[in-house]
Protein backbone atom coordinates (compact mmCIF):
# COMPACT_ATOMS: atom_id res chain seq x y z
CA UNK A 1 0.00 0.00 0.00
CA UNK A 2 0.82 4.13 -0.42
CA UNK A 3 3.25 4.46 2.90
CA UNK A 4 4.93 8.22 2.02
CA UNK A 5 5.52 10.45 -0.76
CA UNK A 6 8.05 13.07 -1.32
CA UNK A 7 8.22 16.03 -2.74
CA UNK A 8 11.95 17.35 -4.04
CA UNK A 9 11.21 19.95 -7.06
CA UNK A 10 12.31 23.52 -5.72
CA UNK A 11 9.96 26.08 -5.38
CA UNK A 12 10.25 27.84 -8.44
CA UNK A 13 9.21 24.84 -10.19
CA UNK A 14 6.23 24.51 -7.41
CA UNK A 15 5.49 27.91 -7.92
CA UNK A 16 4.83 28.39 -11.49
CA UNK A 17 2.95 24.55 -11.93
CA UNK A 18 0.43 25.64 -9.60
CA UNK A 19 -0.49 29.20 -10.69
CA UNK A 20 2.03 30.99 -8.72
CA UNK A 21 0.89 29.76 -5.71
CA UNK A 22 3.06 31.24 -2.63
CA UNK A 23 3.93 30.31 0.63
CA UNK A 24 2.77 32.37 3.58
CA UNK A 25 5.02 34.93 5.25
CA UNK A 26 7.66 33.48 7.50
CA UNK A 27 7.02 29.85 6.38
CA UNK A 28 10.34 28.40 4.38
CA UNK A 29 10.27 26.07 1.63
CA UNK A 30 12.17 22.54 2.52
CA UNK A 31 12.04 19.34 0.20
CA UNK A 32 11.15 16.16 1.68
CA UNK A 33 12.39 12.61 0.57
CA UNK A 34 10.27 11.05 3.04
CA UNK A 35 7.03 12.40 4.12
CA UNK A 36 4.72 10.46 6.50
CA UNK A 37 2.25 10.56 8.93
CA UNK A 38 1.84 13.77 11.67
CA UNK A 39 4.46 15.17 8.96
CA UNK A 40 3.74 19.02 7.84
CA UNK A 41 2.66 19.34 4.43
CA UNK A 42 2.44 21.31 1.77
CA UNK A 43 -1.31 21.83 0.72
CA UNK A 44 -3.36 24.10 -1.65
CA UNK A 45 -6.97 24.64 -0.24
CA UNK A 46 -8.62 28.45 -1.65
CA UNK A 47 -8.87 28.33 -5.11
CA UNK A 48 -8.71 32.18 -5.22
CA UNK A 49 -5.54 32.71 -3.33
CA UNK A 50 -3.58 29.58 -4.27
CA UNK A 51 -2.05 30.41 -1.01
CA UNK A 52 0.64 26.89 0.32
CA UNK A 53 -0.31 26.08 3.55
CA UNK A 54 1.65 23.64 5.68
CA UNK A 55 -1.00 21.32 7.51
CA UNK A 56 -0.48 17.74 9.56
CA UNK A 57 -0.52 14.97 7.16
CA UNK A 58 -3.59 12.60 9.12
CA UNK A 59 -7.10 14.14 9.63
CA UNK A 60 -7.70 13.64 13.01
CA UNK A 61 -10.97 11.66 13.21
CA UNK A 62 -12.65 10.31 16.42
CA UNK A 63 -9.26 10.30 18.47
CA UNK A 64 -7.54 8.39 15.06
CA UNK A 65 -5.10 9.61 12.71
CA UNK A 66 -6.40 8.83 9.38
CA UNK A 67 -3.74 9.40 6.90
CA UNK A 68 -5.84 8.07 3.68
CA UNK A 69 -9.18 8.04 3.39
CA UNK A 70 -11.16 5.24 0.71
CA UNK A 71 -13.41 6.91 -2.23
CA UNK A 72 -15.66 3.84 -2.15
CA UNK A 73 -16.36 4.63 1.78
CA UNK A 74 -17.33 1.05 3.48
CA UNK A 75 -17.88 -0.52 -0.21
CA UNK A 76 -15.72 -2.29 -2.44
CA UNK A 77 -14.26 -4.05 0.84
CA UNK A 78 -12.23 -6.71 -1.31
CA UNK A 79 -10.55 -3.90 -3.32
CA UNK A 80 -11.91 -5.28 -6.44
CA UNK A 81 -9.58 -3.48 -9.33
CA UNK A 82 -12.69 -3.59 -11.44
CA UNK A 83 -14.76 -1.64 -9.03
CA UNK A 84 -17.11 0.18 -10.89
CA UNK A 85 -20.10 1.14 -8.00
CA UNK A 86 -20.44 4.29 -5.88
CA UNK A 87 -17.75 6.29 -4.43
CA UNK A 88 -19.38 5.72 -1.35
CA UNK A 89 -16.86 8.23 0.51
CA UNK A 90 -19.85 11.03 0.89
CA UNK A 91 -21.82 8.56 2.92
CA UNK A 92 -19.50 8.49 5.82
CA UNK A 93 -20.81 11.00 8.26
CA UNK A 94 -17.05 12.23 9.05
CA UNK A 95 -16.34 12.39 5.84
CA UNK A 96 -19.48 13.99 4.24
CA UNK A 97 -18.65 17.70 5.18
CA UNK A 98 -15.35 17.59 4.18
CA UNK A 99 -15.74 15.92 0.76
CA UNK A 100 -17.90 18.43 -0.37
CA UNK A 101 -16.47 21.45 0.94
CA UNK A 102 -12.97 21.51 2.08
CA UNK A 103 -10.56 19.80 -0.53
CA UNK A 104 -7.10 20.51 -0.99
CA UNK A 105 -4.29 19.21 -3.76
CA UNK A 106 -1.71 17.54 -1.99
CA UNK A 107 1.63 18.95 -3.62
CA UNK A 108 3.93 15.84 -4.49
CA UNK A 109 6.70 14.30 -6.73
CA UNK A 110 6.47 10.79 -6.43
CA UNK A 111 4.82 8.34 -3.76
CA UNK A 112 6.13 5.05 -1.93
CA UNK A 113 4.47 1.92 -1.76
CA UNK A 114 6.03 -1.64 -0.49
CA UNK A 115 7.62 -1.01 2.67
CA UNK A 116 5.91 -3.17 4.62
CA UNK A 117 6.46 -5.92 2.57
CA UNK A 118 10.26 -4.97 1.93
CA UNK A 119 9.78 -4.52 -1.79
CA UNK A 120 9.77 -0.57 -1.63
CA UNK A 121 8.93 1.22 -4.90
CA UNK A 122 9.02 4.66 -5.68
CA UNK A 123 6.23 5.56 -8.14
CA UNK A 124 6.30 8.72 -10.23
CA UNK A 125 4.56 10.15 -13.58
CA UNK A 126 5.98 9.81 -16.79
CA UNK A 127 7.53 12.61 -19.01
CA UNK A 128 8.44 14.87 -15.72
CA UNK A 129 4.72 15.56 -15.01
CA UNK A 130 6.43 16.97 -11.67
CA UNK A 131 4.96 17.64 -9.05
CA UNK A 132 1.24 16.77 -9.40
CA UNK A 133 -1.52 16.74 -6.80
CA UNK A 134 -3.03 13.85 -4.82
CA UNK A 135 -6.35 14.63 -4.20
CA UNK A 136 -6.84 15.86 -0.35
CA UNK A 137 -9.86 16.47 2.18
CA UNK A 138 -8.93 18.90 4.99
CA UNK A 139 -10.19 19.93 8.49
CA UNK A 140 -9.49 22.32 11.55
CA UNK A 141 -9.91 20.81 15.08
CA UNK A 142 -9.33 22.52 18.67
CA UNK A 143 -7.07 21.64 20.81
CA UNK A 144 -5.87 22.79 24.26
CA UNK A 145 -2.65 24.36 22.35
CA UNK A 146 -4.87 25.85 19.98
CA UNK A 147 -5.83 24.87 16.35
CA UNK A 148 -4.85 22.10 14.08
CA UNK A 149 -5.29 21.88 10.71
CA UNK A 150 -5.09 18.18 8.98
CA UNK A 151 -5.57 16.64 5.82
CA UNK A 152 -6.43 12.96 4.17
CA UNK A 153 -5.26 11.58 0.54
CA UNK A 154 -8.65 10.11 -0.86
CA UNK A 155 -7.31 6.50 -2.34
CA UNK A 156 -8.48 4.18 -5.25
CA UNK A 157 -8.35 1.17 -6.92
CA UNK A 158 -4.87 0.10 -8.21
CA UNK A 159 -4.38 0.73 -11.85
CA UNK A 160 -2.18 -1.82 -13.85
CA UNK A 161 1.39 -0.82 -12.78
CA UNK A 162 0.01 -1.02 -8.82
CA UNK A 163 -1.76 -4.20 -9.07
CA UNK A 164 1.13 -5.65 -11.11
CA UNK A 165 3.71 -5.07 -8.13
CA UNK A 166 0.94 -6.63 -5.88
CA UNK A 167 -0.67 -3.54 -4.51
CA UNK A 168 -4.33 -3.49 -4.46
CA UNK A 169 -4.54 0.44 -3.94
CA UNK A 170 -3.35 3.95 -4.62
CA UNK A 171 -3.41 7.53 -4.13
CA UNK A 172 -5.86 9.59 -6.18
CA UNK A 173 -3.88 12.02 -8.23
CA UNK A 174 -5.53 14.63 -10.37
CA UNK A 175 -5.16 15.59 -13.89
CA UNK A 176 -4.42 19.58 -13.49
CA UNK A 177 -6.99 20.47 -15.64
CA UNK A 178 -9.18 18.90 -12.25
CA UNK A 179 -7.69 21.09 -9.87
CA UNK A 180 -9.35 23.90 -10.16
CA UNK A 181 -12.88 22.15 -9.91
CA UNK A 182 -11.67 20.06 -7.19
CA UNK A 183 -11.10 23.37 -5.16
CA UNK A 184 -14.07 25.09 -5.62
CA UNK A 185 -16.65 24.86 -2.88
CA UNK A 186 -19.45 24.56 -5.18
CA UNK A 187 -18.43 22.11 -7.08
CA UNK A 188 -21.30 19.62 -7.76
CA UNK A 189 -20.73 16.78 -5.72
CA UNK A 190 -21.34 14.35 -8.86
CA UNK A 191 -18.35 16.30 -10.61
CA UNK A 192 -15.94 15.62 -7.75
CA UNK A 193 -17.01 11.98 -7.07
CA UNK A 194 -16.30 11.30 -10.97
CA UNK A 195 -12.55 12.50 -10.08
CA UNK A 196 -12.11 9.68 -7.97
CA UNK A 197 -10.34 7.08 -10.47
CA UNK A 198 -7.16 4.91 -10.73
CA UNK A 199 -4.47 7.80 -12.50
CA UNK A 200 -3.55 5.45 -16.23
CA UNK A 201 -0.85 3.45 -15.67
CA UNK A 202 0.22 3.96 -18.81
CA UNK A 203 0.97 7.55 -17.57
CA UNK A 204 3.42 6.53 -14.70
CA UNK A 205 6.38 4.05 -13.64
CA UNK A 206 8.11 2.89 -10.63
CA UNK A 207 11.05 1.42 -9.61
CA UNK A 208 12.81 -0.43 -6.57
CA UNK A 209 14.31 1.52 -4.12
CA UNK A 210 16.34 0.33 -0.61
CA UNK A 211 14.78 -0.45 2.30
CA UNK A 212 16.64 3.02 4.36
CA UNK A 213 13.30 4.01 3.33
CA UNK A 214 11.75 1.79 6.08
CA UNK A 215 13.62 4.64 8.56
CA UNK A 216 11.08 7.93 9.38
CA UNK A 217 14.07 9.81 11.09
CA UNK A 218 15.73 10.00 7.24
CA UNK A 219 15.27 12.29 4.93
CA UNK A 220 17.63 12.63 2.03
CA UNK A 221 18.13 12.05 -1.26
CA UNK A 222 19.96 8.80 -1.30
CA UNK A 223 16.24 7.58 -0.09
CA UNK A 224 14.83 7.72 -3.49
CA UNK A 225 17.97 6.16 -5.78
CA UNK A 226 17.10 3.17 -7.46
CA UNK A 227 18.28 0.06 -7.20
CA UNK A 228 16.96 -1.59 -9.90
CA UNK A 229 15.24 -0.86 -13.52
CA UNK A 230 11.84 0.75 -13.94
CA UNK A 231 8.80 -1.81 -14.78
CA UNK A 232 8.73 -0.08 -18.26
CA UNK A 233 11.23 1.43 -20.32
CA UNK A 234 11.02 5.06 -21.07
CA UNK A 235 12.31 5.99 -24.50
CA UNK A 236 14.04 9.36 -24.26
CA UNK A 237 13.49 11.75 -27.61
CA UNK A 238 16.19 13.66 -29.03
CA UNK A 239 14.63 17.24 -30.76
CA UNK A 240 14.42 17.16 -34.69
CA UNK A 241 15.71 14.08 -34.90
CA UNK A 242 13.77 10.72 -35.49
CA UNK A 243 13.01 8.76 -32.05
CA UNK A 244 14.99 5.34 -32.45
CA UNK A 245 13.26 2.23 -31.47
CA UNK A 246 11.72 2.20 -27.55
CA UNK A 247 14.34 -0.05 -26.12
CA UNK A 248 16.77 1.27 -27.60
CA UNK A 249 17.09 4.05 -25.16
CA UNK A 250 18.25 3.74 -21.63
CA UNK A 251 16.15 4.11 -18.65
CA UNK A 252 15.52 7.57 -16.88
CA UNK A 253 14.78 7.71 -13.18
CA UNK A 254 13.38 10.08 -10.98
CA UNK A 255 16.37 10.95 -9.50
CA UNK A 256 18.03 11.49 -12.58
CA UNK A 257 15.41 13.92 -13.81
CA UNK A 258 16.19 15.81 -10.60
CA UNK A 259 19.66 15.81 -11.01
CA UNK A 260 21.01 14.29 -8.12
CA UNK A 261 23.76 11.55 -7.08
CA UNK A 262 24.04 9.37 -4.95
CA UNK A 263 25.66 10.98 -2.07
CA UNK A 264 24.90 14.53 -2.72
Amino acid sequence: MFESFVLASNFKRIEARFSMAKLPELVEYKPSYNITTSDKCYIINNNQTKEIQLFEFGLNVNSNVLPFVRSEGDRNADDNPNYHGSKAIFLKPEFNRLIRYQRCLVIADAFVIGIGENKPHLVYLRDKKRPFAFAGIWDRIKTTDGEVYSFAIITTTANKLIFGLGYKRMPVILFNEYESTWLRSSAQLSDILSMLSPYPAKLMNAYPIGEMIKDETMNEVSLIQPIGKPIYTEPTFVRYKKPKHENSFPNVTLADRMGVKKGD
